[in-house]
């Protein structure tokens, strides 16, 4: 099971802060929210010296599984260089949640977040993920009685906004893998 997702974005070539924030949190899994304009294979392997370097101290339940899955999402200024890796948005499944990420300029969340937050529920997804704001967010959203979605933003890795401090998130699960309880972390780095 992956308990600890590591959640940046922004990073806008300075992955070198990438590299700090899966140094300190220890990741199983890394979503990536775009604008990374940098290699996504840099990053992966990163993911996979770090695991190899924790899996050595720990007993074999500790161990993070190889190689580190991660979700890498095209932002609006990764038009260039090695886009290896990158999709426009991702849904996928993990620990009984279902999540939608995208970078959002797409949505237009600048504007609103209810482009992001149906889309999220036209998929059937009770988390939503996005980045280009460069500001940390974290909401839930109630749609109806039953419709509910968790909109999260880590903010920005590396050009925060708004008078905020570099940040990224970490997702811990806990519980079984059917529905498994959760808590996100905002991070300053």
């Amino acid at each position: 099971m992956i308990r600890r997702v590591l959640i940046v974005s922004d990073s806008h070539g300075k992955s070198q802060n990438i590299k700090t924030a899966i140094e300190r949190e220890r990741p199983d899994m890394l979503i990536h929210l775009g604008d990374i304009e940098d290699e996504t294979e840099k990053v992966r392997r990163w993911l996979d010296e770090n695991a190899e370097k924790h899996n050595k101290k720990v007993p074999d339940e500790d161990r993070i599984s190889l190689p580190v899955p991660a979700v890498f999402i095209q932002g609006n200024c990764d038009r260039y260089g090695d886009q290896k890796g990158l999709k426009k948005s991702s849904v996928f499944s993990l620990n009984g949640h279902k999540f939608f990420c995208s970078h959002g300029h797409i949505q237009g969340v600048n504007m609103s977040l209810m482009n992001l937050m149906y889309t999220a529920l036209e998929n059937g997804c009770d988390i939503a993920m996005y980045g280009h704001t460069h500001v940390p967010f974290d909401e839930t959203f109630n749609e109806g009685e039953s419709d509910k979605v968790r909109i999260l933003n880590p903010g920005s890795i590396s050009l925060p906004r708004g008078g905020k401090e570099k940040s990224y998130m970490l997702m811990t699960f806990s519980g079984d893998d059917s529905g498994a309880a959760y808590e996100v972390e905002l991070k300053r780095l």
